[in-house]
C-alpha cells in the first residue's frame, strides 16, 4: 500500500522549511540549480508548480539534504539515491545512514567532506559510533566545508 503524496502546497511548504533551515535564500538555491531567477523556486514553494513532477526534485533533495522520508512524502513512487559519496570511509557512510535522521547535518555534503577529510595521528574513528562522537565534538568548533 503506497502512501498518499503531499499536496503541491504541502510539498512546497516542506521545501521552504528545509531551505530556510539550511539558511539559504531562494536566490542562492536558484543559482545552485542553474536557474536564471528564483521565480520557479517560488512557484514550487507556494505549490503553483508541483514539486513531485519537477525535474528539479532530485537536485533539490541533494542540495537541501532532504531525507528519504521527505522525498517519499512528496513523490511516493520516486526512488532517489541520497546516499553519501562512495569515497567516504565505510564506517562514516554507516554513521550517516544510522544517525542521519537524528542528526540531519550528517547528510550535508559539506559536513561529509569535512569529516571524511579529517586526518588523525595514531588512528581515527573506526565505527559508526566513533564517527558520531567525533562529529558531535567538532561541530561545536568548526563549520562544514563549502565549495568556492
Amino acid at each position: 500500500m503506497s502512501a498518499e503524496p503531499l499536496s503541491p502546497a504541502e510539498a512546497g511548504a516542506l521545501l521552504r522549511r528545509r531551505r530556510e533551515a539550511r539558511g539559504l535564500s531562494q536566490e542562492q538555491v536558484a543559482a545552485a540549480l542553474g536557474l536564471r531567477s528564483a521565480n520557479y523556486l517560488s512557484y514550487l514553494e507556494t505549490g503553483k508548480v508541483n514539486l513531485a513532477r519537477s525535474k528539479y526534485l532530485g537536485p533539490l533533495a541533494e542540495l537541501l539534504s532532504l531525507s528519504a522520508e521527505d522525498v517519499q512524502a512528496v513523490a511516493p513512487a520516486l526512488r532517489l539515491s541520497l546516499s553519501p559519496a562512495p569515497d567516504m570511509p565505510r564506517a562514516l557512510r554507516e554513521a550517516v545512514e544510522e544517525y542521519g535522521d537524528k542528526f540531519p547535518e550528517l547528510r550535508d555534503p559539506g559536513w561529509q567532506e569535512t569529516l571524511a577529510g579529517a586526518r588523525f595521528r595514531g588512528g581515527g574513528p573506526e565505527t559508526p559510533e566513533d564517527w558520531l562522537d567525533y562529529y558531535r565534538f567538532i561541530r561545536r568548533y568548526t563549520k562544514p566545508r563549502r565549495d568556492g
